[in-house]
């Protein structure tokens, strides 16, 4: 009885060091595959997902152009007297520019003054008549000469009110005998010598002005799209210029107004600036480089790594430990790099290499080498 024990002990501890074995075996078993598994995924290389900002520049040709340029003309007709300015000469808005000869119209301004006087004597005396005529009745005077008094009465008033606005007239025509300046400015070229005779139909010289004045420039209808989608045009941009001599002007431009209408020759729209210009360094019809200034902020990747598709672009990036396409836009585009959106999730890695074999959703090995 006791060797029939031991025998069934030792078959339980022989079937309880099997079972281990076995576990043993079955664990050993699956380290090994997974450690196959690992080995056997595809290294990637990859960098972490960092938001920059940038400042990108764009150039444009522009030009220079007033903001206001009158025309200089003589109301009147006469002989000039005497001439304030010269060609070149900046002036101010209200200095006097040219004095035509007054006598004429000194003359002309007594002359109907005299008749103003004549024409209120008139109506006075029509008036009092008018008045009298009136007090009298019908029992006085007939109704024919009531009515003749009335007319004369107000052909007088009426004589003496265009005689008050011959007056009027008069006094404007003398007072454009002095031509004065309607804005500041820099005087064109002055043409005129004492004695000549001008008229209203000949232009005397112009007058520009320099400050502030005026860039137009041209962007493309891509640059207005992208321009129009903000709450104002270059509202985050430094519009900036270069002159002909290569130097950059010290004072940044603001941003006007741009046309109503695309070009259809060139796909682009006229934009216009205003630059204060104290030193007279901008001159009417020159030409100059615009340079507009604006930040991005975005996810900047090498040109080679983007792929362009009709929707915008995609990146490769490992998204929990799989191999992604990631559908993107570009924002511009700096030096040798794109901008993106970054519309990227939260531990994306962007893979940093050119990778052709892979699949969306294969599992790789994601590696940061430094290369990039």
């Amino acid at each position: 009885m006791f060797n029939t024990e031991v025998r069934r002990y030792g078959r339980g501890l022989a079937a309880v060091a099997a079972v281990i074995a076995l576990a043993v075996i079955v664990k050993y078993a699956i380290s090994t595959k997974n450690k196959s598994d690992v080995q056997d995924l595809i290294e990637v290389d990859v960098k972490p997902i960092k938001e920059t900002s940038v400042i990108v520049g764009k150039k444009y040709i522009g030009y220079v152009t007033p903001i206001n340029d009158v025309d200089v003309y003589s109301y009147i007709s006469g002989f000039v007297e005497e001439i304030f300015v010269s060609g070149g000469q900046s002036v101010k808005n209200g200095d006097k520019l040219l004095q035509i000869k007054p006598d004429e119209y000194v003359a002309a301004l007594n002359e109907s003054i005299a008749a103003e006087e004549s024409a209120e004597a008139d109506f006075d005396y029509a008036k009092k008549y008018y008045e009298r005529m009136e007090k009298a009745g019908t029992k006085a005077v007939s109704m024919t000469e009531l009515e003749n008094a009335r007319a004369k009465y107000f052909a007088a008033k009426g004589a003496l009110a265009q005689a008050k606005a011959a007056v009027d007239r008069a006094r404007v025509n003398l007072e454009y005998t002095t031509i004065h300046a309607t804005i500041d400015g820099i005087i064109g070229t002055v043409g005129l010598s004492v004695g000549d005779y001008v008229s209203p139909q000949k232009q005397l010289f112009s007058i520009v002005q320099t400050d502030p004045i005026r860039i137009v420039f041209a962007i493309s209808d891509k640059d207005y799209l992208e321009e129009n989608q903000q709450a104002k045009m270059f509202d985050k941009e430094k519009i900036k210029l270069i002159l002909a001599d290569g130097n950059k002007y010290e004072h940044e431009g603001f941003f006007e107004y741009a046309d109503n209408a695309i070009d259809r020759k060139t796909n682009s729209i006229a934009v216009y600036a205003k630059f204060d210009n104290p030193q007279k360094k901008l001159v009417d019809n020159a030409y100059v480089t615009v340079e507009v200034e604006k930040q991005y902020s975005g996810i900047a990747v090498a040109k080679e790594l983007v792929t362009l598709i009709p929707e915008g672009a995609k990146v490769s990036v490992i998204r929990d430990n799989q191999f992604q396409s990631h559908k993107t836009e570009i924002l511009t585009e700096y030096n040798d790099e794109y901008i993106l959106q970054n519309n990227f999730k939260s531990g994306d890695l962007l893979v940093v290499e050119e990778i052709t074999s892979l699949k969306d959703g294969q599992r790789v090995k994601a590696v940061e080498k430094g290369n990039r």
